[in-house]
């Protein structure tokens, strides 16, 4: 999805709501009493719920603008205080998206350091309220397959050497600058949404198209080496967890028998990463559909119950990296939305992350198309109090039924 918004102009009042669901924070993110996650399965329980921090460092231009180009699509400067507004709300992760391709500076792919330096210090906020961070490779899928060097990677076998050198010295760089004194909050999410830009199923797999299965056979290629990558930088990243997705991020897509996981020399360290805007008549269509129905629950049950028995039961993390319901100015029944997805996910083992472009606003022309606007970094406040009150709550439930169930 093309997410090119400006913010919100308005603001809806944080009310009393925040304080009963508020967590202490804590500035050494070693120094916490919690043992130690086990496994991708025990690190995504530990992880609860998350939040995007979108169209901020994934932002770019056609031109390598420098540090710049975190404001350069609307939002504000990143700062400390927004992490600890997360944290103080409930919030236990955030995923801070990285676009790459604009901001290298030699014909070695060389990622300019006051980048690198300015995407470290962004994580670093993060980190020290508390919060597992996850970083990545966000818009750097090339627009065709005939892309110029150091554009990004286009999933194709005619593009695959192009590809296969751009993940993998963006992955050596940046496993480089985040290694050691980087412990286990830190995750590595290799790719974001790989597709084959501008096809007919670019937004979506289909198993029955060869063009598809073939992307699909490179992803999993892509993946094993920026892992292989990782590993051989040694440190604290031989253990380091990891995010991995299926074509374009779509849940089936991860299920399919043509994904399978890269040969790990770290045992229980991969997490499979899945974004679902679901169903997306109604989470992001436009106009689509206002009103959150049975049929539309019982789809999300389907496919969180298929991602916990695949994944989940077998001893692999699930996290979907990105979610949400747009602003159609139906509320409750976004809430309804909100409500039964975190309980059913959490329920079936999986961690959700809210996307956050900061748009909220419906305009004159009545367009509801990507207003995801969560929380207001200029404020520190939240646009729809609500909604958060809702998936916390709904989070809680879902991890009663969960360990319920365990019990039996």
């Amino acid at each position: 999805m093309k997410r090119f918004l400006m913010p919100a102009t308005s603001v809806f009042a944080l009310t009393a709501i925040l304080s009963s669901f508020s967590c202490s924070t804590t500035n050494d993110v070693k120094s916490a009493k919690k043992a130690e996650p086990k496994n991708a399965v025990e690190i995504v329980d530990d992880m609860k719920i998350g939040w995007n921090l979108g169209n901020t460092l994934d932002a770019f231009t056609d031109e390598n603008i420098g540090v710049k180009s975190e404001t350069c699509w609307g939002q504000p400067v990143t700062t400390k205080e927004m992490f600890a507004s997360l944290k103080k709300a409930g919030f236990n992760t955030v995923r801070i998206p990285i676009t790459w391709h604009n901001h290298l500076i030699d014909s070695d792919l060389t990622i300019d350091p006051e980048w690198m330096a300015r995407s470290k210090e962004v994580v670093d906020m993060a980190l020290s309220q508390g919060l597992y961070v996850i970083i990545n490779v966000h818009h750097d899928t090339a627009p065709t397959a005939d892309f110029e060097e150091g554009r990004g990677y286009y999933p194709s076998e005619s593009a695959k050497e192009k590809s296969l050198r751009f993940v993998t010295r963006m992955w050596e760089q940046i496993a480089t600058t985040f290694n050691n004194g980087y412990d286990y909050h830190l995750i590595f999410e290799l790719l974001n949404e790989p597709r084959l830009v501008g096809h007919e199923r670019e937004w979506w797999y289909d198993p029955n198209s060869e063009d598809c299965v073939a992307s699909q056979k490179i992803i999993v290629e892509l993946e094993q080496a920026c892992l292989d990558k990782i590993r051989a930088t040694g440190g604290e990243n031989k253990e380091r967890y990891i995010m991995l997705p299926g074509y374009v991020a779509q849940p089936w897509a991860a299920m399919a028998d043509t994904f399978t996981l890269p040969s790990d020399k770290a045992k229980e360290k991969l997490i499979i990463s899945v974004h679902m805007y679901d169903p997306w008549t109604f989470a992001g269509e436009n106009p689509g559909e206002k009103v959150f129905t049975d049929e539309m629950r019982a789809g999300q049950r389907s496919t969180f119950e298929a991602l916990n028995a695949n994944f989940v039961q077998k001893g692999v993390g699930v996290v979907i990296g990105e979610c949400g319901a747009t602003n159609k100015d139906n509320l409750s029944e976004r809430e309804a939305w909100y409500s039964h997805y975190f309980e059913q996910s959490k329920k079936n083992g999986l961690t959700a992350v809210i996307w956050d472009n900061g748009s909220v606003e419906i305009g004159e022309d009545g367009n509801v198309s990507e207003h995801y606007g969560f929380f207001n970094r200029t404020s520190g406040e939240f646009f729809f109090p609500t909604l958060l009150k809702t998936a916390l709550e709904a989070v809680e439930r879902g991890e009663i039924a969960r360990d319920e169930a365990k019990a039996k």
